[in-house]
């Protein structure tokens, strides 16, 4: 008598599985990654257009939940190094002077939901929601300023040969970010995307390691004037995103 009740109960959970797994078997999962193709070719434009060394590259994913929502990580890096003049040319208060160098590296990671107008093949026209997480190291050599003085520095200053102290930032984020466009597939698995983003900050912590009384202004001077790039503006910027792909 046991051994037939064990034997039931068994085969009805077998038989559970099986139409579980049918039932799943009916819901298409797709994976798509993507990667920033304008990042790198940016780098290389804004190197010879405005003297600053960069390095950048960007990448997504999206795999889909159900048919319904798609979610997936977003990552996004990049290196900034501004040299100061040393061609000889008048010196400007505000340009770098010679000898001076600030460099960024800065981190950006968003984790996305979002609505496809075809949800299980994640293509046609989109809308995304997302958080978002950033981080800047800033390092800078330059020279400390004197605020009685109507450039800055001193008299006794020698131009080209800025103070040895670096001056320490490190600026943290937290956002959300909205974001729509449109994905197209090519050759059945091949993709590409057009969209535009926006990302607003609703909190930032900066850390400030520096006897330059004018460290955090020059740093944010860099990021909201300077740069080309505009992810890392303290005010929200529209963002155009463009990534090339695969999918499975």
């Amino acid at each position: 008598m046991k051994i037939s009740k064990i034997v039931f109960a068994v085969s009805a959970l077998v038989s559970v599985l099986q139409t579980q797994r049918l039932e799943a078997g009916d819901v298409v999962r797709r994976l798509v990654l993507e990667a920033d193709p304008i990042a790198p070719v940016s780098s290389v434009y804004e190197q010879n257009v405005n003297s600053v060394t960069t390095s950048k590259y960007g990448a997504s994913v999206d795999f889909n939940v159900g048919a319904f929502m798609t979610t997936g990580p977003e990552l996004w890096t990049g290196t900034f190094l501004a040299r100061g003049d040393d061609s000889g040319a008048s010196y400007r208060r505000e340009d770098l002077w010679p000898g001076e160098r600030h460099k960024l590296d800065a981190m950006r990671f968003r984790w996305s939901f979002g609505v496809f107008e075809q949800g299980q093949s994640m293509r046609g026209w989109y809308l995304k929601g997302a958080y978002s997480w950033m981080r800047i190291n800033s390092r800078a050599n330059r020279f400390t300023e004197d605020m009685s003085t109507a450039n800055g520095l001193s008299s006794a200053t020698v131009v080209d040969q800025p103070n040895d102290e670096t001056d320490l930032i490190t600026d943290m984020r937290h956002g959300v970010s909205f974001a729509f466009g449109n994905r197209w597939i090519l050759a059945d698995r091949l993709i590409a995307s057009v969209g535009a983003s926006i990302t607003h900050n609703f909190r930032r912590t900066l850390a400030v390691d520096s006897s330059d009384p004018m460290a955090k202004n020059d740093y944010e001077e860099l990021i909201n004037q300077k740069l080309p790039d505009t992810r890392m503006a303290t005010r929200p910027m529209p963002e155009v995103n463009i990534g090339c792909g695969y999918s499975w």
